[in-house]
C-alpha cells in the first residue's frame, strides 16, 4: 500500500512529541539496547553519547544500529497500536565541520544536555538511516523512501 500524506503527518508529530528513542548495538553477547535521547540533523539522528557506555564501545567495533521512536503510552491506549518508527543505519562520530550547527540542533532539541558537552566523555554522533519503517498501529507498517523521511526531517 502506498504512503499517504496522513502517515507523513503521524510521523512528524510523532517526531515533534517525542526526544527519547531506544539505540539497539551489536554487543560481544549479541544485542544490546539502551535508552537515548536525540535529535534530528540533515535527516539523521544525532545521540550524544559517552565513551564510558557499552552502546558506544559497540558502534566504536560494529557501526551498523538500530533505533526505535515511539509514541508515549498512556492508560488508555493498546501497546500493540502505538504508531512507532524504526530506523536502521550506521552510526558515526560528527565530523568536526558539521559539530557547531549539529551541537545546535542537538541543545535545541535536549537543552538540559548543555551541561554534558562540557565533560570530555561525550561526543556527538548521528545515525544515518539508511531504512526507515513506519508502524502506525496494530496491521499499519510500511517502508518510508529515504527521500520522504529527509522531507519529514525538514519539516520537524
Amino acid at each position: 500500500m502506498p504512503e499517504t500524506p496522513d502517515q507523513y503527518d503521524a510521523i512528524h508529530t510523532l517526531l515533534t512529541i517525542s526526544r527519547i528513542g531506544f539505540l539497539a548495538t551489536g554487543g560481544k553477547e549479541g544485542p544490546e539496547t539502551s535508552m537515548a535521547p536525540y535529535a534530528l540533523y540533515e535527516g539523521d539522528i544525532l545521540l550524544h553519547l559517552s565513551s564510558l557506555a557499552r552502546h558506544t564501545a559497540n558502534i566504536t567495533a560494529q557501526p551498523a544500529a538500530g533505533f526505535m521512536i515511539c509514541t508515549p503510552e498512556t492508560a488508555m491506549d493498546s501497546p500493540l497500536a502505538l504508531p512507532r518508527l524504526s530506523l536502521h543505519g550506521p552510526v558515526s562520530p560528527v565530523a568536526e565541520d558539521t559539530l557547531a550547527p549539529a551541537k545546535a540542533s542537538y541543545l535545541q532539541a535536549i537543552p538540559e544536555a548543555a551541561a554534558l558537552f562540557d565533560f570530555a566523555d561525550f561526543r556527538l554522533y548521528r545515525l544515518n538511516p539508511r531504512q526507515v519503517h513506519w508502524i502506525g498501529g496494530f496491521g499499519s507498517a510500511r517502508q518510508i523512501p529515504l527521500e520522504a523521511w529527509r522531507k519529514i526531517c525538514l519539516n520537524t
